[in-house]
C-alpha cells in the first residue's frame, strides 16, 4: 500500500523535530533511547531525518527559523534547498546575498540535493542491512595498575587509568560512552552531524570535538577537566555548566566546586603525577590506590576528609605517604598487603 502525502508529512515533521533535538549540546541517555526506537521503527523515518540534518548543517533551516522569527518566513522557505526560488549562495556574515555576485541557484540546489541524497541512501541500504549492522557495542576494563589506550571506531582516542570500566555504543546517529568506574581521558575525533556523550550516572558530559578528562571519585562525585575545546556538563535538576578549555568542575553530594586553572593538554595522572588543590585524602588515596598493586587504607575515615594542596607523584606511593604524614602529621606503615595510614 502506498502510503499517502500526509503520512509524508508527518514523518518530515516528526524528523524535523529530532534534528533540532540532536543538534543541541546536551542530550540525555533517555532521549538517545527514544531517538534509537524512532528512527529504527522505519526505513523513511532514516531518509527524512538524513534531509533534515542535511538541511540543518547547511544552515538553511537554522535561516529559516531566524527569519520566521522576524516574520519573514514566506522568505526564507524560499531559500531552502529544492524550494520555491531556489537556495541563495554568495552570502556574507549578515546572511544577505553579497553585492555584485549573481548566484547560482540552480547549481547550488542540486548539490546540496544530491548530497542529501547521498547520506540518505547511505543510510537506507544500512538499515536494510539490519539494525544489528547499525550499532557498534565494545567494552573495555582495565585492572589496578593497568592503563590502556583504546582508539574508538570514530577516531576517537581514550587513555583508561587502573581500575576503571567503559562502555561505548556508536550508532550512525549518535556517539554514547558509560564510565562506570575509574577515570579516562577522551580526545574526541570532530563530527558535525553526530555529538559524543559521556553518562556517569548521576551526571553526563557532551562534546563536539575536544579533550578531556573524567574522574569517578565515589558514588556521587565527579571531576571533568577540560584540555582543548569546550564541553557541557549536566547533572540534572537543570544544572548544566559549559566548561572552556583550561577549566574544570567538581560535582556531587549537593555540592559544586571550580578547579580554577587546568594546565596542559592532557591530564598528570597520565605521566604519573596528580595534581591537588585543596582535594581530599580520599580523592588523592583513591587516585594512588588505581596504580598501585598495594592499597592504601585509612584507619580513620574521616581521614579522607582532610585538605590537600600540590603535585604528588603517584608513580611512587611511599614518597606521598611521606608527604601526607608531614602535611597532617600522621605516620603510615605496611600492614600484609596494604599500607595503613594512621593519626
Amino acid at each position: 500500500m502506498m502510503p499517502d502525502r500526509q503520512d509524508f508529512g508527518e514523518i518530515d515533521r516528526q524528523a524535523a523535530q529530532w534534528a533540532d533535538r540532536m543538534n543541541r549540546p546536551l542530550q540525555d541517555a533517555e532521549m538517545a533511547a527514544a531517538f534509537d526506537r524512532w528512527i529504527l521503527q522505519d526505513s523513511r523515518h532514516v531518509e527524512a531525518y538524513a534531509r533534515m540534518q542535511g538541511l540543518w548543517q547547511s544552515g538553511a533551516m537554522q535561516d529559516a527559523l531566524t527569519a520566521a522569527e522576524a516574520g519573514t518566513g514566506a522568505a526564507a522557505i524560499g531559500s531552502w534547498p529544492g524550494a520555491a526560488g531556489g537556495t541563495r549562495t554568495g552570502t556574507d556574515e549578515s546572511g544577505l546575498p553579497e553585492d555584485g555576485e549573481a548566484p547560482n541557484w540552480a547549481a547550488q540546489a542540486w548539490k546540496q540535493f544530491a548530497a542529501f541524497t547521498a547520506v540518505a541512501l547511505c543510510l537506507v541500504v544500512v538499515v536494510s542491512l539490519g539494525a544489528r549492522l547499525l550499532v557498534s557495542e565494545a567494552s573495555y576494563r582495565t585492572a589496578r595498575g593497568e592503563t590502556r589506550d583504546v582508539q574508538l571506531v570514530d577516531g576517537s582516542k581514550v587513555r583508561l587509568s587502573g581500575d576503571t570500566r567503559m562502555d561505548v555504543r556508536f550508532t550512525p546517529w549518535s556517539r554514547e560512552v558509560v564510565l562506570r568506574e575509574g577515570e579516562a581521558f577522551f580526545d574526541v575525533a570532530h563530527e558535525k552531524v553526530r555529538n559524543f556523550a559521556v553518562d556517569t550516572g548521576s551526571s553526563s558530559v557532551t562534546v563536539l570535538g575536544t579533550a578531556f578528562d573524567i574522574d569517578l571519585v565515589d558514588e556521587q562525585t565527579r571531576v571533568v577537566r577540560v584540555y582543548r575545546g569546550l564541553v557541557s556538563v549536566d547533572a540534572g535538576a537543570g544544572r548544566q555548566w559549559r566548561l572552556p578549555a583550561g577549566s574544570g568542575i567538581e560535582v556531587g553530594g549537593g555540592k559544586v566546586r571550580s578547579l580554577g586553572d587546568v594546565p596542559g593538554d592532557h591530564p598528570g595522572w597520565i605521566d604519573g603525577w596528580f595534581d591537588a588543590e585543596d582535594t581530599s585524602v580520599r580523592q588523592l588515596v583513591q587516585r594512588l590506590n588505581r596504580g598501585s598493586s598495594r592499597p592504601i587504607e585509612l584507619s580513620d575515615p574521616a581521614l579522607g576528609d582532610l585538605p590537600v594542596t600540590g603535585r604528588f607523584q603517584t608513580s611512587d606511593p611511599e614518597m606521598v605517604l611521606d608527604a601526607l604524614a608531614a602535611i597532617h602529621d600522621l605516620q603510615w606503615h605496611r600492614e600484609g598487603g596494604r599500607y595503613l595510614l594512621s593519626r
